[in-house]
C-alpha cells in the first residue's frame, strides 16, 4: 500500500476496495446503512462541488453541524475536496440549554470566521440568529437540499490539496476555558493515523465500531479518517445517544459485527458495568474484540478492572484494554500500551505524590495510576519542571511533546499559540511522570489544588467521593478557590447524588477523602443529577463548575427551559433567518 500524503488522496486510494467503507446505525431497530469508500468519495465530491457553486473558495471555513453520521462523513471529506477548511460543531443535544449552546457555537463560528454553515432540517430552525451574530456567515444551509443544487456526479474543479494545507479546525472541548481552534494539517493527521495503525497492528480485515461523537477528535480521526487511510475493512457508527440510552447496545453491536477495535472514555466502561443486565447480553460474544481503547479523560484502574471481571463471561479479555494518552493539539494519540499487555497500574504513595514524587507503595491506601504506554516512533515526549528543565523518572512535571503530529497552532490566536509552542515542543498543561519510559498521567496543571505547599489532584478527590454509596459515579467535581480568610485555597467538592437532601452524605464524603488523602474538604455541595456542567464530549467542566459556585448558580441550571421559552426562541430564530435571507442584517432581533 502506497503511503498517502493527504486525506483526500487516502480516500481516493481506498475506493479501490469495494468491500470496505462506512456503516451507520441511526436507530436501534433501523437497518444499518452501508456506504463503500467509493460511494462515500462520490458523495463527498458532490458536497465539495456544491460548496464551490455556493462561492466557497479554498481556505474558507465551513461550519458543519450535522447529527447524521453519514452526512457528516461526506461533508468533512467534501470540504477537503473543495480546499475549504471544515469546522465541526457539536449539534444541540437539549433544547433546555439552547442559550448556552448558541453562545458556544457563536464563539466557534466567529473565531473560525466561517463563511457558510451546513446543518440538517431539524437543527436549522434554531440557528437563525447565527447570521446576525456571526457577520462572516453568508448562509446557513440544509445538507439535503444543498447538495441537490449540483449533479450527483459533480466534483470540485481546480483544487490541488497539499500535505501542508489545513485539513480542519478541531475546537477543543473547553473543559477549562473557551474552545480554541486547533489547526491541523493533512500532514499532521496522516502522521498520527499511520502511527495509530502501527500501534493497533491493523490489517486489511480490521473492523472498528464506534459510538463516539464525530465532532470529537477520538471519533473523527480515530474512526472516520483512520479506516480510509489504512484501507481496512471499515467501521460502523452508532449514535452516542443510543449508547447512553442503552449501553448494552454497544456490546451487542460489537458482538454482531465481530468488531476488532473500539474506543471509549473511562466513564463508558463504568456505565456498562453499572447498568447492563445479564438478560440484555443473551448471545453476545466479545471474544473478537482485540482492542478496547480507553482515553479522553482520567483512566481509573478499578473502573476498567470491574468491567473486565463483569464481562469475562461473555468472552471479554482484559488484555484487550488499551489505555492511552492523547490530545487534540497532537492530532489525537500520543501514547499506547503494547497490544495484549495486561492492564497495569503504578501503586504510589499519596503523600509523596503531593510533593511531586511517584514513590512506589504497597499500602492499602496507595493510589493507582494507570500506565498509558510509550510514544510512537518519530515522536518525542518529556517531563519538565516549571522552568522547562527535563525531570528524571518518577518525578511529576508537565508533559511536553514534539513530532509531526503536533498542531500548527490555535487558529487566529497567536498569543495562546506562543504560550504552548516553544522551540518545537508542545506544552500540554498535563502533569505526569515516566517509569521505564512509559507515561503515567496525574492531571491538569490548572486543576491542581495546593494546600500548604502540597499538591492535590482533583481526580483523586473525585474518585474517592464517587466510592461513597449514594454518589453518582463519575459525576463529582473537586476544585480550589483562593480564600484570604483561610490564607490558602478553599477546597470544594461538588457531587451529584441520588437524594440531594441526605445530609449524612456530606460527612461520609468528607470522611472518605480525609481517610485516603489526608485532606479535609472545606465544603461538600450535594446536587441533583444533571447539575454539573459538561463539555460537548461529556467531560466535566471544573472551571465552569468553579465559576457557577462563585456566582451562587451551581445547581440552578439543571432545569430545562419551559415550552414558552423554546417557542419564543424558535420564532426569533426563524425571523432572524428570514431577515438575513433578504439582506437585512443591520441589527439583531
Amino acid at each position: 500500500m502506497i503511503r498517502s500524503e493527504t486525506l483526500t488522496q487516502a480516500l481516493d486510494a481506498a475506493t479501490a476496495r469495494a468491500d470496505g467503507g462506512y456503516s451507520h446505525l441511526v436507530q436501534e431497530k433501523d437497518p444499518v446503512k452501508f456506504f463503500s469508500y467509493a460511494e462515500t468519495a462520490r458523495r463527498a465530491r458532490r458536497f465539495g462541488a456544491a460548496l464551490q457553486a455556493a462561492g466557497v473558495r479554498p481556505g474558507e471555513r465551513v461550519g458543519l453541524i450535522l447529527p447524521d453520521s453519514s452526512e457528516f462523513v461526506e461533508a468533512i471529506y467534501g470540504a477537503m475536496y473543495a480546499g475549504a477548511i471544515a469546522v465541526p460543531v457539536y449539534p444541540p443535544m437539549n433544547l433546555g440549554q439552547f442559550e448556552g449552546y448558541l453562545a458556544n457555537t457563536t464563539h466557534i463560528l466567529r473565531q473560525a470566521g466561517c463563511s457558510l454553515v451546513v446543518t440538517d432540517g431539524k437543527v436549522r430552525p434554531i440557528l437563525g440568529r447565527l447570521m446576525s451574530n456571526v457577520p462572516s456567515v453568508r448562509a446557513v444551509e440544509v445538507y439535503a437540499s444543498f447538495v441537490k443544487q449540483v449533479d450527483e456526479r459533480a466534483a470540485p474543479i481546480g483544487v490541488d490539496v497539499k500535505p501542508d494545507d489545513v485539513a480542519f479546525l478541531q475546537f477543543t472541548s473547553g473543559s477549562t476555558s473557551r474552545p480554541k481552534g486547533v489547526t491541523l494539517t493533512h500532514a499532521n493527521l496522516i502522521a498520527n493515523v499511520y502511527a495509530l495503525g502501527a500501534g493497533l497492528n491493523t490489517s486489511e480485515d480490521t473492523y472498528g465500531l464506534s459510538w463516539l461523537p464525530l465532532y470529537h477528535d477520538m471519533g473523527l480521526i480515530g474512526f472516520v479518517f483512520t479506516p480510509a487511510v489504512l484501507q481496512v475493512r471499515g467501521v460502523q457508527f452508532m449514535s452516542p445517544l443510543l449508547f447512553l440510552k442503552r449501553p448494552a447496545l454497544w456490546l451487542r453491536q460489537l458482538s454482531e459485527r465481530k468488531a476488532h477495535v473500539s474506543f471509549a472514555p473511562n466513564f463508558a466502561y463504568g456505565l456498562c458495568t453499572a447498568r447492563i443486565k445479564d438478560h440484555e447480553l443473551q448471545g453476545v460474544d466479545l471474544s473478537h474484540l482485540r482492542v478496547a481503547g480507553c482515553g479522553a479523560e482520567p483512566i481509573q484502574y478499578d473502573t476498567l478492572n470491574a468491567f473486565a471481571e463483569r464481562f469475562a463471561a461473555w468472552g471479554f479479555r482484559r488484555t484487550a484494554f488499551l489505555p492511552c494518552y492523547g490530545m487534540a493539539e497532537h492530532s489525537l494519540a500520543v501514547t499506547f500500551v503494547g497490544l495484549d499487555e495486561d492492564l497495569r497500574a503504578d501503586k504510589v504513595d499519596a503523600d509523596a505524590l503531593v510533593h511531586g514524587e511517584a514513590k512506589p507503595s504497597e499500602a492499602d491506601d496507595a493510589l493507582k495510576v494507570v500506565c498509558c504506554g510509550r510514544t510512537f516512533p518519530g515522536h518525542e515526549l518529556r517531563i519538565v519542571d516549571a522552568e522547562g528543565n527535563p525531570l528524571p523518572e518518577r518525578r511529576v512535571g508537565q508533559i511536553e511533546l514534539r513530532g509531526p503530529s503536533v498542531m500548527r497552532g490555535y487558529w487566529g490566536d497567536a498569543e495562546r499559540t506562543l504560550q504552548v509552542l516553544r522551540d518545537g515542543w508542545l506544552a500540554t498543561g498535563d502533569l505526569g511522570y515516566l517509569v521505564d519510559g512509559e507515561l503515567y498521567v496525574c492531571g491538569r496543571i490548572k486543576d491542581l489544588i495546593i494546600i500548604h505547599g502540597r499538591n492535590y489532584y482533583p481526580q483523586d478527590l473525585e474518585w474517592q467521593a464517587s466510592q461513597v454509596e449514594g454518589v453518582r459515579k463519575g459525576n463529582v467535581v473537586a476544585f480550589g478557590i483562593e480564600d484570604a480568610s483561610l490564607g490558602r485555597e478553599r477546597v470544594i467538592v461538588a457531587a451529584e447524588v441520588r437524594t440531594p437532601h441526605a445530609d449524612d452524605l456530606r460527612d461520609k464524603i468528607a470522611a472518605k477523602i480525609l481517610e485516603t488523602l489526608a485532606l479535609k474538604p472545606d465544603e461538600i455541595v450535594l446536587l441533583p443529577p444533571g447539575s454539573l456542567p459538561k463539555t460537548s464530549s461529556g467531560k466535566l467542566q471544573r472551571n465552569k463548575t468553579s465559576e457557577l459556585y462563585r456566582d451562587g448558580q451551581l445547581g440552578k441550571g439543571a432545569v430545562k427551559a419551559g415550552t414558552i421559552d423554546v417557542i419564543k426562541h424558535l420564532a426569533t430564530s426563524r425571523w432572524s433567518y428570514i431577515r438575513a435571507a433578504f439582506g437585512s442584517r443591520d441589527a439583531e432581533d
